[in-house]
């Protein structure tokens, strides 16, 4: 822990001072001054053919062509990394180690002021073979060396290269996920591992298990981190010990930009237009500047003049002055403005230089854009038969969205065996809509034709979502002590949603007289309910301690293995309030077809929050685990461990009352220790061909928020949804093969078959009470069953004329069977598959790269299967999202030294998504197209 004692909230002025440190010591770290450059560099990475693994401390020696330049050398650190400077000039390098030949390549070319990436393996010097000489860069960014990771790792993995998402129009990193073979995206921001739902997925960035701004979600939505800023995401889809045990579908590491082992710098601007949005009209309100950046929560906080009447309980209705109302803005209504195009700005530095003459890397890149969305929509909601709808309503949505995040990073060697670390990252997020709809709500009348009564409602909404974390991570090799290593990290993340001032206000189409056959004859809008206002603020933070020491062993002539020991401990604290205020529809204007504005200017205000609508949360989870890597002798490996993880949750709802003290409504708790066992064993069943297997014991735990019945509404005569105290933690059993072949060093060929028996999943479940009731229940067992392929090749192989053309493509098909527990709910089908799992998933991208790297195109397909969406209510049939295939299509080119043009096309098809309850629609709607530049220059 960081200095604050676990299960304790922590001081507000200690968190934010352990923040703006963090910061500000990343932000304004200091830079040496820029001289001119006369030499170059050489970085690289020398590790062993065998088994991958990195060579440290070997000689690394450049050796001039001219003899009467001065050979430059060293040695590699503990992590098999190296640089060299040197005056520029043709070289030869010389690379030995003990226990492996040696090796010389000739051909080496420095330039002044220019970083050369390079990458060398050497051969086992008992092993008689020809020499194999591997060259990759030495960052982690490009798909070749995802690639080769991919091929060693101990685990099954597959990633996504910042080489790929700049091919690709993605935005942030869900959207880039949806490149992943087996990965779908829900919501536009959380990510489906083979088909799993989110809560079954963990996601880190750079090692932090970040803190979740979300409501009703447990995971961090991968919209809030920018594209532009990531290095890597690597998904590991079978399970390992040092891994979190929350472990169903994959665990997903986001890695930010790299040191640059070399000054860089650059910067972009991009334009777009959004088909149907840019230059039209939109529906907007008054607000503020702060709007701009995404900061406009503070300026729709809770009014001063009530936090001080009622900083933690109700309004009191005897001591509440009648003009309090005056105190919120009156602002209820939307007007129309011309939406200009979609921008965007993103800026980079980074640069690594001697401390002490010690190398000391820095990292700084800031993106900012600001976009514009319309989309109309059709909802719809039955209950009993389809011949009686709940309603039917026509939606229209006009949303703001701006996203600013940035990341800074501090990286320094004590030693070649010693290293430190130090990562922060910022992203802050605010979606600005207006939402209207209209249409008729069948559980109401309309006094004069008997008709259904036609709504029209009008909702502000504003929320607002930021995380700031940090970490400090050290790496540590003991040569004296048998070659053992200790990793260790500390984490800290904060992570805040407020949704300020949501108002909303509905309307009720009255006739003023009917005719002979009962039609309705003329007719007016008329304030039809209260006004409300509600003001929602979600606060989280985390803190984690992980360590874990290693050390090798060689078991004769089976090879080299490692065992590994280690502690995790993550722990967060979550406060969630929300406060509900109604304006009085006054005497006089019952009926009344005046804007809200006038109705509620000079109206009495009463606070309506309800008892569940606040909670604390904690949560805390201590794990030790033990992993070994074991050698079967040259074509096999394996990693064999067990974690044992101590979950506890709790979860109190407490009333707001107007003169009590708070007292505790609800209670929802969990203390579970599960024993996780996992293995994994890797066959190389010929040269680049080889053949694993998994299988493993993983766990999902409820939602917080999900064990807090506190209910919410999203439409007038709809649904409420809340979450249930009684939930159970759900157990996974995990079993994977998988054939892979690399046919070369950015190709890829494989196949896999995965299979997972689910324990009590939880589940969406809509039961038979009145309003109707979205609840998470636990069902009785559960499978999900699919076959992976997977194909990277150029297309050269085909024929020659074609040797520009790649294809990246993958497909899974995925089968997936839940059953309900008896009497959870009144559906009709108490077998079912799981939520959220589409049946297919395929994405392909065609790309071409011409000769010297100058222009790259690509063209990017993505199909997604129909998939369960809700449990049907009563006998009527469950919601499923209907299949829908998207088309992008991007190319970039040189346009002049130090600079690149990027031009993206997204949505193309513009396919209509869709939810359909045995063919009635329930949801429909389109996202559009949108087209964009971007001029970037830099180094």
């Amino acid at each position: 822990m960081i200095g604050i004692a676990p299960g304790h909230e922590p001081a507000r002025p200690r968190q934010r001072a352990w923040a703006a440190g963090l910061t500000l010591a990343l932000v304004f770290a200091g830079l040496p001054p820029a001289s001119a450059a006369t030499t170059g560099k050489l970085q690289g990475r020398v590790v062993a053919t065998d088994s991958g693994e990195p060579l440290g401390f070997a000689d690394v020696l450049l050796i001039p062509a001219d003899t009467t330049m001065k050979r430059v050398g060293g040695m590699t650190n503990a992590d098999g990394t190296f640089l060299l400077e040197a005056a520029p000039g043709r070289y030869a390098l010389q690379m030995r180690a003990l226990s492996y030949a040696s090796k010389r390549i000739e051909g080496i070319v420095l330039e002044a002021g220019a970083l050369l990436p390079f990458g060398a393996a050497l051969t086992p010097e008992a092993i008689q073979q020809k020499e194999i000489v591997v060259e990759a860069r030495a960052r982690q960014n490009t798909e070749t060396s995802m690639l080769a990771a991919r091929r060693k790792s101990a685990s099954l993995t597959d990633a996504v290269s910042s080489e790929q998402m700049r091919r690709s129009p993605d935005k942030d990193a869900a959207e880039v996920l949806r490149r992943v073979t087996g990965l779908s995206v829900s919501d536009g921001k959380y990510v489906f591992v083979r088909g799993l739902g989110e809560r079954y997925s963990s996601t880190e960035v750079d090692g932090v298990r970040v803190a979740s701004p979300e409501q009703n979600k447990r995971v961090v939505a991968l919209d809030l981190l920018p594209a532009n800023l990531l290095e890597n995401i690597v998904v590991q889809k079978t399970y390992t010990a040092d891994r979190p045990g929350e472990f169903g579908g994959g665990d997903v590491q986001v890695r930010t930009k790299d040191f640059p082992g070399a000054r860089m710098w650059s910067f972009s601007i991009a334009q777009g237009d959004a088909d149907g949005t840019t230059f039209r009209g939109r529906q907007t309100y008054a607000s503020t500047r702060a709007d701009l950046f995404g900061f406009g929560a503070d300026a729709r906080k809770i009014p001063d003049p009530i936090t001080m009447l009622a900083p933690d309980r109700k309004l009191d209705p005897r001591k509440t002055p009648a003009s309090i109302g005056k105190s919120f803005s009156n602002v209820w209504s939307p007007t129309s403005s011309r939406t200009i195009p979609n921008a965007g700005y993103s800026a980079s530095f980074g640069d690594e230089f001697k401390l002490f003459g010690r190398p000391l890397g820095l990292i700084e890149s800031w993106s900012l854009s600001r976009s514009f969305d319309h989309q109309d929509e059709r909802q719809q909601l039955f209950q009993g038969t389809f011949d009686h709808p709940i309603y039917d309503y026509a939606v229209s949505r006009f949303k703001e969205s701006v996203q600013l995040g940035g990341v800074s990073g501090l990286s320094y060697r004590l030693s070649p065996r010693h290293s430190l670390h130090l990562r922060g990252l910022y992203t802050n997020s605010a979606d600005d809509e207006v939402r209207i709809y209209q249409g008729p709500d069948f559980n109401l009348v309309e006094p004069l034709t008997g008709g259904p009564l036609i709504h029209r409602n009008t909702r502000l909404m504003y929320v607002q979502r930021n995380i700031l974390s940090g970490t400090v991570e050290g790496k540590n090799e003991f040569s004296h002590l048998l070659g053992a290593s200790l990793d260790w990290r500390f984490t800290r993340s904060r992570a805040r949603r407020r949704q300020p001032d949501r108002r909303e206000t509905t309307y009720d189409y009255r006739y003023d007289d009917v005719d002979a056959s009962g039609n309705g004859i003329g007719g007016h809008w008329a304030i039809g309910s209260l006004g409300r206002r509600e003001f929602g603020d979600l606060l989280e933070n985390g803190w984690g301690t992980t360590a874990s020491g290693a050390a090798p062993y060689r078991l004769g002539p089976l090879g080299s293995g490692k065992v590994v020991l280690g502690v995790d401990r993550q722990s967060k604290e979550r406060r969630d309030s929300y406060r509900r205020f109604d304006f009085a529809i006054p005497d006089d204007s019952y009926g009344s077809s005046a804007p809200p504005e006038q109705i509620f200017d000079h109206t009495t205000v009463a606070e309506s929050t309800l008892p569940d609508d606040n909670y604390r949360a904690s949560q805390r989870v201590t794990a030790w685990f033990v992993s070994v890597d074991l050698p079967f002798g040259r074509r096999a490996r394996g990693n064999l461990g067990i974690r044992k993880e101590r979950g506890f949750q709790d979860v109190r709802s407490f009333s707001f009352e107007t003169r009590t003290p708070a007292r505790v409504t609800s209670k929802g708790e969990l203390d579970n220790a599960d024993w996780l066992p996992s293995g994994n064993l890797t066959f190389e069943i010929a040269k680049a061909l080889n053949l694993r297997l998994a299988a493993s014991r993983t766990l999902s735990r409820p939602d917080l928020n999900e064990l807090s019945p506190r209910p919410f509404l999203e439409y007038v005569g709809g649904m409420r949804i809340q979450g249930n105290p009684l939930l159970k933690r759900a157990l996974i059993d995990n079993y994977d093969v998988r054939f892979e072949a690399f046919p070369a060093l950015s190709e890829v060929l494989a196949a896999g078959f995965f299979y997972k028996r689910l324990h009590q999943p939880i589940e969406q479940v809509i039961t038979a009470d009145t309003p109707l009731d979205l609840t998470p229940e636990n069902s009785g067992l559960g499978h999900n069953a699919g076959v992976e392929l997977e194909a990277r090749a150029g297309l050269g192989r085909l024929w020659r004329g074609l040797k520009r053309f790649s294809l990246n493509t993958n497909a899974s098909f995925i089968s997936s069977e839940v059953r309900l527990n008896p009497l959870i709910t009144s559906t009709g089908s108490q077998r079912h598959p799981l939520q959220g799992q589409a049946d297919y998933l395929v994405n392909a991208a065609l790309s071409y790269a011409a000769a010297g790297g100058r222009t790259d195109m690509a063209i990017l397909l993505g199909a997604v299967g129909r998939r369960l969406r809700a449990l049907g209510p009563y006998v009527l049939p469950d919601i499923y999202e209907q299949p829908s295939t998207s088309l992008d299509a991007t190319m970039n080119f040189t346009l002049l030294r130090r600079s690149r043009v990027k031009l993206s096309a997204k949505n193309l098809l513009d396919p209509k998504i869709q939810e359909l309850q045995r063919g009635k629609e329930v949801l429909g709607y389109r996202t559009g197209r949108s087209f964009s530049v971007a001029l970037s220059y830099g180094s």
